[in-house]
């Protein structure tokens, strides 16, 4: 694989160093907001199963493609950010034409998949690719569409130490919180951990504000209070203020997702022989919000489930 930096080509004019080649596949709630950031500083190429929404990154001024394949024929680095590690492997190795993205990427081509995928998955996937010359990097990301949009997520790459820095001027323009957790595979597991310990952290913030307001405490000042004091988390930093209290009641994270995420870090830990007592607990109480609200709902119906437990208003009334 080659290993010489990503910016070196020179353009027709000869005049100046050309943009590296970037494809992008996957423009959903995550992908769209972290290719979006990309724009104007590589030359992109994106590419959706929604022809709308490559329409929309075409009139922001990125390449369209009409297939991964496409796609993957004009660029250097490929980034995916799919629902799934199933996804990711269609897309590579099956695509839109029957070939995917490895039948098209030249040999020193990197794929990096911000997909919140299955480390296990990941790690065939890149033993399947380095035959053919093509490295795979995972690099999921956490900190929400909110996170992507402002160029703070945090993005947790698992790789090779010469991977991360080929990588991380591309990297860099999506977000400065960029980090190298290990090897392939590693970004992957770290995100699935954190997911587990965000859904626990959720579901334990809702059920003690929803005792306080049983109580008689208002919902917004005992958030305001736990966020300054050691109960802070994510959800009383940002779930809970924008996204419930506000009644807004939409994270662009669905209960499918957070299903997923969550079983691909208990799969592990079976697979590791730990015993997970919270993350098993988190796991059931999220099953009830999925018989409640349905796969498709956004992780705030979690707070309606708790309204029903507890006979607790949350929400604005």
């Amino acid at each position: 694989m080659t290993n010489s930096p990503i910016n070196t080509e020179i353009d027709d004019d000869s005049s100046r160093v050309a943009k590296p080649a970037v494809g992008f596949v996957g423009l959903g709630n995550m992908g769209g907001p972290l290719a979006e950031r990309l724009i104007g500083h590589v030359d992109l190429t994106v590419f959706d199963q929604s022809v709308d929404r490559v329409i929309n990154f075409e009139a922001k001024g990125a390449r369209a493609a009409a297939s991964s394949e496409a796609l993957a024929t004009r660029s250097n680095i490929v980034l995916t950010c799919l629902p799934s590690s199933a996804d990711v492997r269609r897309a590579i190795f099956d695509g839109d034409g029957g070939a995917g993205i490895a039948a098209s990427l030249k040999p020193g081509g990197i794929i990096i998949d911000m997909t919140t995928g299955n480390p296990s998955a990941t790690r065939s996937m890149a033993e399947e690719l380095a035959p053919l010359g093509i490295a795979l990097v995972d690099a999921p990301v956490s900190g929400g569409p909110r996170g992507a949009r402002e160029g703070t997520i945090a993005i947790i790459v698992g790789g090779t130490a010469v991977e991360f820095e080929r990588i991380l001027p591309i990297l860099g323009i999506i977000s400065r919180n960029v980090m190298h957790a290990g090897p392939v595979g590693a970004g992957h597991a770290v995100k699935a951990g954190n997911n587990l310990l965000n859904l626990i952290c959720r579901l334990a913030t809702l059920e003690v504000v929803s005792m306080l307001v049983k109580d008689g405490v208002d919902p917004a000042t005992a958030n305001t209070i736990i966020q300054k004091s050691s109960g802070r988390n994510y959800t009383t930093e940002i779930t809970l203020p924008d996204n419930i209290l506000s009644g807004k009641m939409m994270q662009g994270f669905t209960t499918a997702l957070m299903q997923k995420d969550s079983n691909v870090a208990l799969e592990m830990a079976h697979r590791l022989g730990i015993a997970m007592p919270f993350g098993d607990l988190a796991r059931d109480v999220l099953a009830r919000v999925v018989v409640e609200h349905g796969l498709g709902a956004d992780m705030s119906a979690a707070a309606l489930t708790y309204e029903n437990m507890t006979g607790a208003r949350i929400r604005p009334t």
